[in-house]
């Protein structure tokens, strides 16, 4: 039988937890090297990615990086009826802690989906094929349609998978890439 997406969820959430702190920062390292030689990224002016928190993929060495490459970098605030509003992610960005315990923008310009040239799909599972297993939100599978940037993903060793073990859903929205970390 097919594991739910609540199974996968805990069990991944479980294994990235349970990462060594090295294993962890070789993984990190070599997904931030992947990306930036990614022709996706280097082209890119303007870049979508979360604030990371606890057991997820540490952002801020993206979001420093892509900053410093002169793009902008623009984070989710969440709305309601499961809706977000990317904002621009600079120095004057006010920042406030969720009911999710996520820390995200509270003002700045928002940037239309249409203007994306990157997305940074966050999420717990990534099949090489493009599915993706997110939090549970649904966020994601609203937004993504609206634009059309590359939509690319960055899995550690625990989220990698070949192809879906879960109900693929209609509304799910394919990656573009998934780099998978390579411990070696």
């Amino acid at each position: 039988m097919m594991p739910s997406k609540a199974e996968i969820r805990q069990q991944t959430i479980k294994a990235l937890s349970a990462m060594a702190v090295v294993d962890r920062r070789r993984a990190s390292d070599d997904l931030y090297q992947q990306l930036w030689a990614l022709p996706a990224y280097q082209q890119a002016t303007t870049i979508a990615t979360t604030i990371s928190g606890g057991f997820e993929l540490a952002t801020r060495p993206i979001i420093e990086r892509a900053q410093a490459d002169g793009k902008t970098v623009a984070v989710p605030q969440t709305l309601p009826k499961r809706q977000m509003a990317f904002h621009v992610m600079d120095e004057t960005t006010t920042l406030a802690r969720t009911k999710f315990g996520l820390m995200e923008p509270q003002d700045n310009r928002i940037i239309d989906p249409a203007d994306f040239d990157l997305i940074i799909v966050p999420g717990l599972v990534f099949a090489a094929s493009g599915e993706r297993v997110g939090f549970g939100g649904g966020y994601y599978d609203r937004y993504l349609p609206k634009t059309t940037g590359t939509k690319v993903a960055l899995a550690l060793p625990a989220q990698q998978i070949a192809a879906p073990t879960w109900q693929v859903d209609s509304f799910d929205i394919l990656l573009d890439a998934v780099l998978a970390a390579n411990l070696k």
